[in-house]
């Protein structure tokens, strides 16, 4: 990785160990008025060039709903906010946590640990034993030890030499954050959030902090230790074939392919030119691991294991193929660390390839959702090509053939598998896994908001509560294990999936084991599981199922169940559902569809040579499956209920929406090839910046920032996030966009459909009834909002009319799977402290780009 500055330059890194922290390092001169007395801590100027104050002012805690802060959602910001609040001890702020219904200012004294002259670091431990944490638990659970607060410090930066700095560190230390600053006193003012996953009810409800300030020289920095290789390939090194650009203060992942080496160690010249600077190093590593691109145009790993060879496993018979075992890691641990790597020791031996895939982090990105699902395809992917470098003579794999295995948070990602993928798991095995984020941790601490709102920000976290989509699962062997005395994810998660899957008619084994934790070793190897994996892979046929329904949620993420693919709903406000019954002896397929628009038969179907017949909601009309044409055939609801079908696919244009296209704003992690960050406006560029830092922070994710407004640049091909201030933002690519932003105002078009159902531009003939909605520019008014690019591409338009609306809108850039951010969102200036209370407008597009009939829109004329 590579980190571009100019000096003087200051790097702060937050070490939240128990809580997730949003830090804001303000550039002021503390005021008489922001201690009541001198700090108690003298600085030697002569020894250090930085330090971090030894006393911290505390206020809180403030209610704070799991993963609440992207919508802002504090208190304080009705007073203006904690940069505006002085202190004072006998001042009292509102908090329904407390006794009595308020809190006061506090003092927390820090560890200072300064190792050399240019390095300073503040440990603190913030805790508030005047509330009755025991009381709020005992009424709303684990959530109730969920809050926020704020601290107050100071560093001070000797003015005797001039610096430049920057570092880097793996999880979430990936990304510094750097900054220009005079020398003298500052403020450093922490927001500090406990949004608590792991072991969250255990102990005193305490946010311990670390504050690390280093100063480092030299222009450019190489993260060497953040090299990724693989154990084996071709042999082959080679060189960039591009320039890696950089904008001031960026960090961005290199990728090179091999081309030339040694099957032992290898070392590659990296040369970095910087204007007339130039710096060389050499990386020097043993292979391990084999690396793959994701889609998004970065490096990630995996861990294969290929199958025994043993006669049992057909050894040296090319034409044997085995199915994949692909096992998920749980939050904080890497692919290659030893307790998931040696995870399924006593399993090996079973005649199947393994895989752990990394997720490409520690956390998996987004949880085994969408960014880390794409992971794992890629390295299923990049099997084949392992296979043709070694020169493997052993059984074969069946790529398209699953038995998904997890872990806490990895056994989350098997239901994730199971309920979206469930023509490609064969068998499936949660251990210790939670059924959905917001189950896991309560969401009833958020702040209250009108039902519309909260129905919209459910809809968009829907595809993730997998005990909705269990239907999904019928026909698929499942196994659950789970401790009885786990307390980390407790056992009533797999009891309640286990009891859903009876209400389906699917019943799953389940196995507790007493006085069993969450995790010891041999967890994922118990007798149980060890029977499962192997009865479930004497045989991955399928046996023949005659009826079974999919549910669809408005995600994108719904691959095929028995060979039919869903490609639109008429409306995305609600799931689509179809279930099909199957007479084999005349070879026909019974269909019938609710909020189903276009479908289409997968290659689970077309690979049979039958030709089917199908007949679809009860219409008289027969359509007859040419295997032939199959793969490439549609079938549409007219508007007037009747179906049709096609072989064209021209249908798949800007004015629809479609493929990756689908889903709530997460779906812009779809991207195919490298994110571009717009930047259109002047002010605008500390935005784009802050949000290419997030988007490798959380997914390690590449961007480029470039520098214009309205164009693509054709180099770039992944999708783009467009930040622009007012007027200055462009048009849509397409004519027929809804939202439109000029001459002081924000434009939203709304069509209300007929009786008949939803129409769109594209539907001759229909008939709807149409609005526009304007909301006048405010202060500190915010917007963010998905747009079509052609070839399935999209654009996520981060809009403010100032600086402030832009930063509050900026926040809502996907980092965090459980926010449920819609595909469009206005936020006025009271979402600060209302959070997503306080928006304007809010929803979901349809199958055309247009606002959905079930979208909130408010406070417009």
């Amino acid at each position: 990785m590579f980190c571009l500055g100019h000096p003087p330059v200051l790097l702060a890194r937050m070490l939240i160990l128990i809580a997730l922290c949003n830090s804001a390092l303000c550039g002021r001169t503390p005021s008489q008025q922001d201690y009541t007395s001198p700090p108690q801590y003298s600085l030697n100027k002569d020894f250090s060039d930085v330090q971090l104050s030894e006393k911290w002012q505390v206020l809180g805690p403030f209610q704070y709903g799991t993963r609440e802060a992207i919508w802002g959602a504090d208190p304080l910001e009705y007073r203006g906010g904690f940069r505006n609040v002085s202190f004072d001890e006998e001042v009292e702020y509102s908090s329904p946590l407390s006794t009595d219904g308020f809190v006061k200012w506090t003092h927390v004294r820090a560890n200072i640990t300064n190792t050399n002259a240019e390095q300073s670091r503040a440990e603190l431990a913030v805790a508030f034993p005047q509330v009755d944490w025991g009381l709020l638990q005992a009424v709303y659970g684990w959530s109730a030890l969920q809050y926020q607060a704020w601290t107050r410090g100071y560093m001070y930066l000797n003015g005797s030499k001039s610096s430049s700095s920057r570092n880097f560190h793996g999880s979430y230390r990936r990304a510094p954050l750097i900054l220009t600053i005079a020398p003298g006193k500052h403020l450093v003012e922490l927001r500090l959030l406990r949004d608590v996953r792991a072991l969250g009810g255990q102990g005193d409800p305490t946010i311990n902090v670390a504050v690390e300030i280093e100063i480092r020289h030299g222009m450019l920095n190489i993260a060497e230790q953040s090299l990724l290789i693989p154990e084996a390939t071709d042999w082959r090194l080679g060189k960039m074939e591009t320039p890696l650009r950089l904008a001031p203060h960026q960090t961005r992942p290199l990728a090179f392919r091999f081309a030339t080496g040694n099957p032992s160690a290898f070392a590659v010249p990296i040369e970095i030119r910087y204007r007339a600077f130039q710096h060389a190093t050499m990386w020097n590593q043993t292979f391990m691991r084999i690396t793959y691109m994701h889609p998004a145009g970065i490096v990630s790993y995996a861990i294969l294991r290929p199958p025994p060879l043993h006669p049992s496993c057909a050894l040296n018979q090319t034409n044997t193929f085995l199915p994949l075992i692909i096992g998920l890691h749980g939050a904080g641990l890497e692919a290659d660390d030893v307790q998931v790597r040696r995870m399924m020791d006593a399993a090996y031996g079973i005649c199947a390839w393994m895989l752990f895939p990394s997720g490409v982090t520690s956390w998996s990105g987004d949880d085994w959702h969408t960014w880390g699902v794409a992971d794992i395809k890629a390295a299923v992917k990049a099997i084949p090509d392992w296979v043709r470098a070694i020169g493997w003579s052993g059984p074969g794999i069946m790529n398209d053939e699953w038995m998904v295995i997890g872990h806490s948070n990895g056994g989350q990602g098997v239901w994730f598998l199971t309920t979206h993928y469930p023509d490609n798991v064969v068998a499936a095995a949660p251990v210790s896994g939670y059924t959905s984020i917001e189950n896991y941790v309560s969401y009833n601490m958020w702040r209250d908001s009108e039902p519309l709102l909260s129905s919209i920000l459910h809809q968009s976290r829907a595809s993730f509560k997998h005990e909705l989509l269990l239907a999904n699962a019928v026909g698929i062997p499942i196994m659950q294990q789970h401790g009885s005395q786990d307390k980390n994810v407790p056992a009533h998660h797999s009891r309640l999936m286990h009891s859903l899957l009876e209400e389906v008619d699917w019943p799953s084994q389940y196995v507790e084991l007493p006085n069993a934790g969450h995790w010891f070793d041999g967890v994922m190897t118990t007798s149980s599981l060890l029977k499962f994996y192997k009865s479930s892979l004497e045989s991955t046929r399928r046996q023949t199922v005659l009826a079974f329904t999919i549910y669809v949620p408005h995600s994108g993420d719904m691959a095929s169940k028995g060979g039919l693919y869903v490609d639109q709903l008429q409306s995305p406000d609600r799931f689509g559902r179809v279930h099909v019954t199957i007479d084999a002896k005349e070879e026909t397929w019974h269909i019938q569809t609710q909020n189903i628009h276009r479908f289409h038969l997968s290659a689970t179907a077309c690979n049979s040579k039958k030709r089917l017949t199908l007949t679809i909601d009860d219409t008289a009309t027969l359509f007859r499956v040419d295997p032939a044409k199959c793969g490439f055939t549609w079938y549409i609801k007219g508007t007037e209920g009747s179906w049709k079908c096609s072989e064209q696919n021209g249908w798949q244009s800007i004015s629809q929406r479609y493929g990756r296209q689908v889903g709530a704003m997460d779906a812009i992690l779809r991207t195919n090839g490298t994110f571009t960050i717009n930047a259109c406006s002047v002010k605008s560029e500390e935005i784009a910046l802050q949000i290419s830092r997030n988007l490798l922070q959380y997914f390690a994710a590449d961007s480029y920032i470039a520098r214009h407004c309205g164009s693509f640049d054709a180099e770039h091909h992944g999708n783009a996030i467009t930040v622009s201030l007012g007027n200055e933002l462009p048009g849509s690519v397409y004519s027929s966009y809804p939202i439109r932003v000029s001459d002081g105002r924000m434009t939203l078009h709304m069509c209300l459909s007929v009786p008949g159902g939803l129409h769109g531009p594209m539907d001759p003939g229909s008939s709807r009834s149409c609005g526009q909605y304007t909301i006048n520019y405010e202060r500190a008014m915010g917007a963010m909002f998905l747009r079509p690019l052609p070839n399935e591409g999209l654009e996520l338009v981060v809009w403010g009319t100032d600086v402030e609306g832009l930063e509050q809108a900026a926040r809502l850039v996907p980092t965090l799977t459980g926010a449920g951010q819609p595909e469009f969102v206005v936020l006025g200036d009271n979402c600060r402290w209302k959070g997503h209370a306080g928006l304007y407008a809010a929803g979901h597009f349809d199958k055309f780009w247009q606002i959905s009939t079930g979208s909130y829109i408010a406070n417009v004329v």
